[in-house]
């Protein structure tokens, strides 16, 4: 693994906060470039095989399902900060039940934030529960590709 820092050359003790990730793909399709950039312009680069990759992606999913899991059973259990009051022990390898962590959307409501250009709005399910969501705009949009990649089409045009 390499790392390329962008403005800064000491090594900070505390992690970042992911701000970009780039993906570039090798001409032969044996490898990848990873780069992540954190809110203080600094980058780690990474080159990873196929094998690497999906491993990489595994582990992402894992990660996903639990803090979804989490937050769902905080937001059930009526806490509203998301502070690291519950285990964090809790091991990501045994996923566990994954319908813990669904939620089957019923409706949804957004709008663009003026003040900061984040999309905010909610998604709400079947038993009227009411999930609050605030996104950047890039996000949405691969969000909404997403879900049209994998929707069925309603009508042959």
């Amino acid at each position: 693994m390499a790392s390329e820092t962008g403005t800064d050359t000491q090594q900070s003790t505390s992690p970042g906060t992911l701000e970009k990730f780039h993906l570039g793909l090798a001409a032969d399709g044996m490898t990848c470039a990873l780069i992540f950039v954190d809110e203080h312009h600094r980058s780690i680069a990474c080159i990873a095989s196929f094998a690497d990759l999906n491993g990489f992606i595994v582990s992402l999913t894992r990660a996903a399902t639990e803090m979804a899991r989490r937050r769902s059973k905080l937001i059930r259990d009526g806490i509203g900060s998301t502070d690291d009051t519950d285990d964090d022990a809790t091991a990501m390898d045994d996923p566990g039940d994954d319908r813990q962590a669904v939620l089957n959307i019923a409706s949804s409501n957004f709008r663009l934030c003026a003040d900061d250009g984040y999309i905010v709005g909610s998604l709400v399910d079947d038993d009227g529960q009411v999930v609050p969501i605030r996104m950047r705009p890039d996000v949405a949009n691969e969000m909404t590709r997403n879900v049209l990649k994998t929707a069925r089409a309603a009508s042959a045009c």
